[in-house]
């Protein structure tokens, strides 16, 4: 096993002033938020960290409508658990600018059954400083390791179903 360089390590690059550890606890809070919107079934919630950017390419407005047509929900719930991890940030060109890179597991578990994995992935971001707080401005993921979506999405609903190894959180699951 050889060490890697530092300047070769997988992450963001800083790139202009440092992230103060205020900023740093919200852009975290903003990641677990995207996390338990999807698992509470509160697409309304998970279209708003989007308000002022972009999902996968898809601007904001349009993106509660494409959770609903697509995320499949049971009494209002998807029985998923989104955990985020290995979380890296950086500050972009201005204080109101960063970047990040985590990796999310989705495991989904119905009553009475053992939990199955739905996909890991790893997810690139650009975050922006709005009126004060932190909001996506875009997020890109990468499908890592495919599971079991079969009971978190809808298939056939319209939008790519897997793009290359790029979808929403795995095959276009959330």
């Amino acid at each position: 096993m050889t060490r890697r360089d530092p300047v070769d390590a997988p992450g963001p690059t800083p790139r202009g002033p440092a992230l103060d550890a205020q900023d740093v606890r919200r852009i975290t809070a903003l990641l677990t938020a995207y996390c338990d919107s999807v698992d509470t079934g509160d697409f309304a919630r998970f279209a708003r960290l989007f308000r002022d950017g972009t999902w996968l390419g898809m601007p904001g407005e349009d993106v509660e409508d494409w959770m609903r047509e697509n995320v499949l929900t049971y009494d209002g719930a998807t029985h998923t658990r989104h955990r985020v991890h290995d979380i890296s940030l950086a500050p972009g060109r201005s204080r109101d600018e960063a970047y990040g890179t985590c990796g999310i597991e989705v495991t989904q578990r119905f009553p009475g059954e053992r939990a199955l994995l739905v996909t890991r992935n790893t997810y690139a971001d650009r975050f922006r400083r709005v009126d004060g707080r932190w909001r996506f401005d875009s997020r890109t993921i990468t499908r890592r390791q495919p599971g079991d979506d079969s009971r978190h999405r809808r298939r056939g609903s319209g939008r790519d179903d897997n793009q290359k190894g790029r979808g929403t959180c795995g095959s276009s699951t959330a």
